[in-house]
């Protein structure tokens, strides 16, 4: 299988030019598949590669994926592991040059990002070796188990570090939860930090701290630093004392946001992300206490996105990317300083300007990285880079059957809303022609408060665009990416200060004559199909049509039945951002549906645990009682987003023809062949 997906990166990312190309309309399944290898972890001798691999191509609800072990450059499976389906490799640590530790997580739909579940297995790259470091099911009740392992506490690892010099070891951290909750409630009330032999699976604690869901940063075997945030979502950070306590951080000295990277090799100093007032976040290096700060990146409108760095034995960055900030068309990278590592970051990215090239992953010994470029358009190759002589060795693509010629340019936008704050976003055009009176359709983004959209393919855009539709998507107030202010604006602004902000870039488009304002519609998924119905009601003569992708019509039934209410922090994070049940109701899509005058293309999961089902059934209900146009697409099985590959070409199959009837596509091409790599 492997090997269809060898290209040549230079040529593949040569020829895909920017010119307009005469593909056609591409077949929707070219937008609904899967990616066959994803998440790509490099050992530290550079001799191994662990990736995940879709087997099972998700046909009804079999979605499967299991984890593989590959020799570098040739890709040869030396080791396999399956898993149960929906269940994926969702952290991958390599703990020595032959040892991997594979934390399992759980899919709930496509608009989640996977849960982990507790399970952790260490492999060698061969395959031998296999052994449970942990199982939340299985804790002291099987062989599973394996003995070491039964003193563990009841909660989710997580894979907090490792030592510098790898020795098979892991720093794992225990979220606690009581024992007898019976999964009603996933509050915890401490957090644990333990060192674990992967080989004989004994663990060791290393540091404890009355607080659930903190992060550790760990030196030479020692908790410097445990950081997070309160029920509130306010930043915590504690220090470790000289006797083995821990002390909270004023804000006042530390700001609103401090958070620890690694440490420096001289063993004096560590990198850090930080914020003194709450806007963007910045890279800073400071001592061991956190103090004495010194800045080495910022930027006043985006937050440090990426952190590029040296091998980790002698770790320590030399250029970062920020978040919607960009030299041209594509994001702006910064340079630290003018090493060795600048300079082949730089010759790449000279080599390949339509691409941005990321070092996910190198050697121990800086021998050999593991790069990935992608774009706007671009899904994303992968290759081996031999730093001593600049060879690049292909090794596959994230979509192979994707290609950069075929898809609509992905453009970043920056304009002001009514309140004069500058908003960043994304216009992707339709290939061929003018960018002038095109149809349009807004995808507002999920969250809403932290996620955002980025310069990077999306599957969503790139099919519309390729269906001859305009795609604007904008990262409102609320959005991730631009700090502790910025995102927090978003509170209490689900109805209208967000809504106004999709409003205003609607407009910005039409103002700069690139959209039709007669051929306008929403889509949106979760939060983003809460704003699809939200958007029509607020601004009534601007839209022509809506598709609600399991999306929030009543913020009561989340009160009462999505999985968000069985934390506290959930049940906090709605009465902060939406209200009482009362203003809940108020700015509910389904009290306000007399205002609601488009036709509206209901689609949901009937087992989606975020957005629960009922809000797709009472909005029918209510749309057939006062007689207003709808369509439905329901698959019971799906969650929060449709996962399996029939499920999500049928949804684009039906987004094609519904938008067709009421917007009127600028495609006219006759579809293209289904391609295969």
């Amino acid at each position: 299988m492997l090997r269809h997906y060898r290209l040549l990166l230079g040529a593949v990312l040569m020829c895909a030019g920017f010119a307009a190309s005469a593909a056609g309309l591409l077949p929707a399944m070219d937008f609904a598949r899967h990616p066959p290898i994803r998440n790509p972890v490099i050992s530290p001798d550079g001799k191994h590669l662990a990736v995940s691999l879709t087997v099972d191509e998700g046909k009804g609800d079999a979605v499967r994926h299991e984890l593989a072990i590959m020799q570098l450059p040739s890709l040869r499976i030396t080791a396999r592991l399956g898993f149960a389906a929906h269940t994926l490799a969702g952290q991958m640590v390599w703990v020595g040059d032959k040892r991997l530790l594979v934390s399992e997580a759980r899919e709930s739909g496509s608009l989640d990002a996977p849960g982990l579940i507790g399970e952790m297995v260490a492999i060698d790259a061969d395959g031998k070796n296999q052994r449970v470091i942990y199982s939340f099911l299985d804790r002291g009740k099987s062989i599973r188990a394996q003995m070491n392992i039964l003193a563990l506490p009841r909660a989710y690892p997580d894979i907090a570090g490792l030592p510098r010099e790898l020795n098979g070891h892991v720093f794992l951290s225990f979220s606690i939860m009581p024992e007898n909750t019976n999964g009603q409630s996933h509050d915890t009330v401490r957090t644990e930090l333990y060192d674990v032999d992967t080989a004989t699976g004994k663990p060791t604690k290393v540091a404890r701290i009355d607080r659930g869901d903190m992060s550790f940063l760990v030196h030479k075997d020692r908790a410097l630093f445990a950081y997070g945030a309160d029920d509130e979502f306010n930043p915590l950070i504690y220090a470790r004392d000289a006797q083995g306590g821990w002390t909270r951080l004023d804000s006042t000295q530390f700001g609103k946001e401090f958070r620890p990277l690694y440490v420096a090799p001289d063993d004096t100093h560590l990198y850090a992300m930080y914020s003194a007032q709450g806007g963007p976040v910045q890279l800073v290096e400071t001592d061991l206490s956190g103090a004495h700060r010194k800045l080495l990146a910022g930027n006043d409108f985006g937050s440090v996105d990426g952190v590029l760095s040296t091998p980790r034995n002698a770790r320590q960055p030399f250029a970062v990317a920020f978040t919607d900030v960009f030299d041209g068309q594509r994001p702006a990278v910064t340079y630290l300083d003018d090493s060795r590592w600048t300079r082949m970051h730089q010759q790449l990215m000279r080599q390949f300007p339509d691409f941005f090239i990321d070092f996910a992953g190198m050697s121990r010994d800086g021998s050999v990285v593991l790069v990935h470029a992608y774009s706007g358009r671009d899904p994303g190759t992968w290759a081996l880079l031999d730093t001593a002589s600049m060879r690049l060795t292909p090794l596959f693509q994230t979509l192979p059957w994707i290609k950069a010629v075929d898809i609509g340019e992905r453009k970043p936008i920056r304009f002001k809303n009514r309140g004069g704050t500058e908003l960043a976003g994304y216009l992707t055009l339709p290939l061929g022609g003018t960018a002038k009176n095109l149809p349009l359709v807004l995808i507002p983004h999920g969250g809403p408060l932290g996620p955002s959209d980025a310069w990077t393919y999306d599957s969503d855009a790139a099919f519309l665009a390729n269906r001859g539709y305009a795609v604007l998507q904008i990262n409102y107030r609320g959005s991730g990416g631009r700090g502790f202010n910025f995102l927090h604006s978003g509170y209490g602004q689900f109805a209208s200060g967000i809504q106004d902000d999709l409003i205003d870039g609607v407009k910005w488009t039409i103002a700069q004559g690139y959209v039709d304002p007669n051929r306008i519609g929403v889509y949106g998924g979760s939060f983003g199909g809460y704003s699809a119905l939200m958007q029509p009601i607020l601004a009534p003569d601007l839209y022509k049509a809506a598709i609600d992708y399991v999306g929030v019509s009543d913020w009561t039934i989340e009160f009462d039945r999505a999985d968000t209410r069985r934390t506290k922090g959930g049940r906090i994070f709605y009465a902060q951002a939406i209200g009482n049940e009362t203003e809940a109701r108020a700015q509910s899509p389904i009290t306000l549906l007399d205002k609601f005058n488009v036709p509206v293309l209901i689609v949901h999961g009937g087992s989606d645990p975020r957005v629960p089902i009922q809000n797709a059934d009472v909005l029918r209900d209510k749309l057939e009682k006062m007689g207003k146009p709808y369509e439905w697409l329901v698959y019971p099985k799906e969650g929060h987003g449709f996962y399996t590959e029939e499920h999500r070409e049928a949804l684009y199959q039906k987004m094609e023809a519904f938008l067709g009837r009421y917007l009127g596509g600028g495609a006219s091409a006759e579809p293209a062949a289904a391609s295969s790599p």
